[in-house]
């Protein structure tokens, strides 16, 4: 599951998910994505992030903060880190 501190985004103009997991992240990264920002660097690096963390050739926390900049780049990040 490998969790980290929660990281909120906006699914939706007005409502914010919480990812708390490597797998969330992955997830999210994968499948819910915005359109627009598909192609984003930063959404390519957090991705090769979080899937290195989850076969264990990276560390949860660089996945972390890999997530929170394609999030600020896409601009759904919810919170400031």
């Amino acid at each position: 599951m490998r969790p980290f501190t929660p990281i909120a985004v906006w699914e939706a103009p007005s409502v914010r998910r919480a990812i708390a997991t490597v797998d969330e992240a992955s997830n999210w990264l994968i499948y819910r994505w915005p359109e627009a920002h598909l192609n984003d660097p930063a959404r390519q690096a957090a991705t090769a992030a979080c899937l290195a963390a989850l076969d264990g050739s990276g560390e949860v926390e660089a996945a972390r903060a890999a997530f929170i900049s394609a999030a600020q780049a896409a601009r759904i990040l919810a919170d400031a880190p």
